[in-house]
């Protein structure tokens, strides 16, 4: 049998949102996203504009996802994460927690990979600081037609220690 010339990763996961279910979603499924934050170093009297070196300034990492059952459980706490029905199944925003720290609602995100052969990888990923994204926007339709709801989630560094090395990473991934 002859090899193939790539090999295919693919696969849906299931997840959760401070142990809650996010249910089914879109063929999307779970979109990963990152922002590489820079300075750039372009301003010089011997190279004008020209873009000679560049500052690390960080990494934005964000979760996109599109729910085809807006009422799971997981999905409208992540709505209602700063006040309302949190854990229920039914959207009741409180405007509440003004000016409290954005990390104190945020919960543990947690994908896993639904095995097949081959196995998809990663086979599960867990960022411990997962909430609504700052400023983004969740709309849907209610008219005859499915509700879906996307949401935008940011993915905030946390300290992990593996042996004695400390790191700061917005999620870690096995397999």
């Amino acid at each position: 049998m002859a090899a193939g010339l790539i090999i295919p990763v693919s696969g849906a996961a299931v997840g959760t949102w401070n142990a809650l279910p996010l249910g089914t979603l879109n063929d999307q499924g779970y979109q990963l996203s990152c922002t590489i934050v820079g300075q750039e170093v372009n301003a010089s009297d011997a190279f004008g504009g020209t873009l000679v070196e560049g500052i690390i300034r960080g990494q934005n990492w964000k979760a996109t996802v599109r729910g085809l059952e807006w009422n799971k459980t997981g999905l409208l706490s992540i709505l209602q994460m700063f006040g309302g029905g949190a854990g229920g199944t039914t959207l009741t925003p409180t405007l509440a927690n003004i000016g409290d720290r954005w990390t104190k609602f945020c919960q543990a995100l947690v994908l896993t990979s639904i095995l097949g052969s081959p196995p998809s990888t990663p086979q599960t990923l867990t960022a411990v600081n997962a909430g609504f994204s700052p400023n983004s926007t969740t709309a849907f339709n209610i008219t005859s037609m499915l509700r879906e709801m996307p949401l935008e989630l940011v993915l905030i560094p946390y300290q992990s220690i593996v042996g004695s090395v400390t790191n700061n990473i917005p999620f870690s991934t096995t397999g």
